[in-house]
Order: structure tokens, then sequence, then C-alpha cells
């Protein structure tokens, strides 16, 4: 390049063309490399657009705008495709989308561009989870943890490639190590409970998901799970408010619905209660042939129980009048 173009006061597209005219007017052989160069500028777009594209996109995600967010990252992926920034928004995108394969793919990408970032090995894992890929999950898992130890998201990662893998015994020392490091944080206290119930130790559960959901009281699917573990115990009345509570806060919670519905009809054989739930549920989804059945079921028995219940009244009224 002539060098003192550079210091003029134009942008390097123009720096670029100007460079071009005087080498083709020299008949200089830089002319065709040149020529290039002006054109892969042109491509890629200055430093400038590039960073306030990534901008962008980094606000779009964080809004949750994913829609919006998509054809400009795809945008990026192919101009920039050794750019570790563009690529980490992209394997980000695809995981957040739910869209696994393609998640993968540029997580893989992040890694062979940063082999010591942590977050593509924790990101696999539960993605090769996801794809029902247990052992790959744990060896990546361990991989994380090899490079950081003392990462929290790492050592989680790892517990439920364990528990996914059957793997009970590490995965409650795992999780005993997690618990002494972080004996306050609502994820380990949780995922201590998920160990504890691997091990049909439902006392424990109850007692480390208690712990977890006061200190995060929005996690309702914890509730959720509380509400089972509570009727593992046999704990019924428990379970009910457990679940009443959920759908204080979420009336429209179907699968807090469907557990209650299950609760009054299999467990406290309440079935004009389940009935209601069942018909609730109907009235959001009309097509539902689960609950439809299951209201269904309610009032054959509840006609059984009315028919046993006149029976012994009738049983128990002729022997007092003596028949």
């Amino acid at each position: 390049m002539i060098d003192w173009l550079r210091h003029l006061p134009i942008s390097s597209n123009h720096c670029l063309a100007l460079q071009l005219l005087f080498c083709l007017c020299l008949g200089s052989p830089d002319a065709a490399s040149a020529l290039e160069s002006v054109g892969e500028q042109s491509r890629l777009g200055s430093p400038k657009q590039n960073q306030g594209d990534l901008a962008k996109v980094e606000r779009l995600l964080s809004e949750g705008a994913l829609t919006k967010a998509r054809p400009l990252v795809e945008d990026l992926l192919v101009k920039r495709p050794g750019d570790l920034q563009v690529a980490l928004l992209g394997a980000r995108l695809y995981r957040d989308i739910g869209l696994t394969s393609m998640a993968i793919v540029q997580y893989e990408r992040v890694r062979r561009l940063a082999p010591e970032m942590v977050e593509p090995l924790i990101e696999l894992s539960s993605l090769h989870l996801d794809n029902l890929s247990s052992a790959m999950a744990v060896d990546l898992a361990e991989d994380a943890v090899h490079l950081a130890p003392g990462n929290k998201a790492a050592r989680i990662a790892l517990v439920k490639a364990l528990i996914a893998s059957q793997s009970l015994k590490r995965a409650r020392e795992q999780s005993d190590k997690l618990l002494l490091t972080f004996p306050y944080d609502a994820t380990v206290l949780h995922l201590a409970a998920e160990v504890a119930q691997s091990f049909n130790e439902s006392e424990r559960a109850v007692d480390l998901l208690s712990q977890a959901i006061d200190k995060a009281p929005e996690k309702l699917s914890w509730q959720i799970e509380l509400s089972r573990a509570y009727q593992e115990l046999g704990r019924y009345q428990s379970a009910r408010q457990i679940l009443e509570k959920v759908l204080i806060k979420e009336p429209v919670n179907f699968e807090a619905l469907t557990e209650l519905a299950h609760l009054y009809e299999f467990d406290l054989g309440d079935y004009l209660s389940a009935m209601k739930i069942y018909r609730r549920i109907l009235e959001f989804l009309p097509d539902d042939a689960s609950a439809r059945a299951g209201a269904e079921r309610c009032l054959g028995k509840q006609a059984d129980l009315a028919l046993w219940l006149r029976g012994i009244i009738y049983r128990a009224f002729g022997k007092a009048v003596g028949h």
C-alpha cells in the first residue's frame, strides 16, 4: 500500500480504492492484490460497522428477540466464519431457539477457535445430554471441570451428566463437594435434591427442595417437584397445598393442574374435585384427550361411589327397621 494514503481523512474503503487507482495508473503488479483487498473489505464491512452489528445482535438476544436476531447472526456467520464472537453468538442463538444440532456445530467452532474457553464444553455437555448422549456429556463436563476446577456451572454440568449416565455414586460425590463450596446456592441445592431422589431418599429430597425454593421462590417447576416428593412420602395434603400455591401464582399452569387432578383422583379419592380440575383444563385445551378421559373416568367413579354409599345406607336402614 502507498503509506501516505493511510494518513488521509478518508474511509478505509476509499483509501483502498485510491491505492488501486494509483497502482493501475503506474502499471504496478500490486494492482490485482489491491483489487482483491477492496473486494474483501467491501464484503466484510468496516470494523466499526461489524462492531455495531454485533452490539445489535447482543441486544436482541438479551431482549429475547430471537426471530429478529437470527438473520443478522446468520449473515455475520457467512461473512466472518473465523470470528470467535460471531460463532459464540450463533451458538447461543441456536441453543435458545432449540436448534440443538446447529448449536452443537457453532459451539464446536468456538471450541476450535478458543480451546481454553470453558463455556462451549459446558454447553456441549448439556446439548449432548438433551440428545441422550450421556457418555459424551460426561466426557465434555469432565473436560470443563479439568479446565476450570472452580467453575460452578462446569461442576453442575458434570453432576447432571453423571445422574443421566446412572453413575450415581460419582454424582453424589460431586454433588456433596458442590454443597460444601456453595451451601446456599439454589441451583446446587436443587441438584442435590435430584441426587437424593435418585437414591429414593424422599425425606432428604423434600428438605433440600424446600431450601432451594426458599432461595428461588419463582421456580414453580421446583415446587411441583416438591409436591411429587410429598406424594412419595404419602403426605398428600402437603402435596395438594403446594400445587394450589403454584396455581395461585400461575392459574394456567397445565403441569400443576394435571398433577392436582391426579392427586385428587388417585390419592385422595375426591372425584368431584378431580373432575372440576379436568374440566378446567378442558376450558383452555378443549381437545386434550387425557383431561377428557380423566373427567369421564371420575364421573363413572363418582357414580359407583354414590351407588355403594346408597347400598350401605339401605342395608343399615333395613337392619334398623328389622327387615
